[in-house]
């Protein structure tokens, strides 16, 4: 005796037509718009991914954030997200960053491939807080959770598009920017492998920094008292055998602003942008 099975859909009413509809587009060729920098006033198209070269990204999230609880220690986890990311944000704004989104208790900004110092000057600027205020706050008010923070450096090619569902009625937006390449993805590997006194950089964007004193020697002072002695700030490491990097070397940095020159070095390496 023969029976047979009647083939019915695996989705619900609109949503095999949807899928459908993406795999027609994935048949296609994208359609995609180079550019040299990322857009000014932050419209971004649906239609077209934009390639940007050299885009530089800084990526900082919060080291065990999972020992944080939304259930034990609500107040004090939601005070710790609003210190950290808030502060990213608008330092990142400050800096003038084109760029810069929210991803779970990661922050991340993006920057043009002509803003290799103004990058740096950003991630030094960030790490200092986060060394002097937000460390020393967090572990002062929950006693019983190592907080600390992580911070990456990297720069390569983008594509970036908007992705999602067009505005229309009275619908809440439902759309957000994708940045397809390896720069976000290489900068928050890096900050993953950095302490909490450190901050991580490839090889590719510490040869656009490189050739400045004010960026890699420091200005000679030591315990807050000026010494004459200038020395090398970096650290080089050979990252070839993590099988997540695209690069063999990063760089690693443990100094934070002077408390003497810091204001004066921070603006001397932003101006060497031009």
């Amino acid at each position: 005796m023969n029976s047979s099975v009647t083939v019915k859909s695996q989705y619900i009413a609109g949503i095999e037509n949807l899928i459908d509809s993406q795999l027609e587009k994935f048949e296609k060729n994208a359609s995609i718009t180079n550019r040299n920098s990322i857009p000014s006033d932050g419209n971004f198209p649906l239609n077209s991914w934009y390639k940007i070269p050299d885009v530089i990204c800084l990526y900082v999230d919060i080291r065990n954030s999972t020992g944080l609880s939304a259930t034990s220690h609500d107040c004090s986890t939601a005070s710790v997200y609003e210190l950290f990311t808030g502060t990213a944000v608008k330092i990142f704004h400050e800096f003038e960053a084109p760029y810069v989104d929210v991803s779970g208790d990661g922050v991340f900004a993006v920057f043009n491939s002509t803003q290799p110092h103004r990058a740096i000057a950003t991630a030094v600027t960030f790490k200092t807080f986060a060394e002097n205020i937000f460390m020393k706050k967090v572990n002062a008010k929950i006693k019983n959770v190592d907080i600390g923070v992580h911070i990456g450096l990297d720069t390569k090619t983008v594509l970036v598009k908007q992705i999602g569902i067009k505005d229309h009625d009275s619908r809440d937006s439902r759309k957000n920017e994708v940045w397809a390449g390896k720069p976000i993805n290489m900068a928050a590997k890096l900050a993953a492998m950095s302490k909490d006194d450190e901050l991580w950089c490839s090889e590719r964007f510490y040869n656009l920094v490189k050739d400045s004193d004010l960026v890699t020697m420091s200005c000679g002072c030591s315990g807050g008292e000026e010494t004459g002695v200038k020395s090398m700030l970096w650290t080089e490491k050979n990252v070839s055998q993590e099988n997540k990097f695209d690069f063999d070397k990063a760089y690693i940095l443990k100094s934070q602003w002077c408390k003497i020159h810091g204001k004066e070095w921070c603006e001397g390496i932003i101006n060497l942008d031009g």
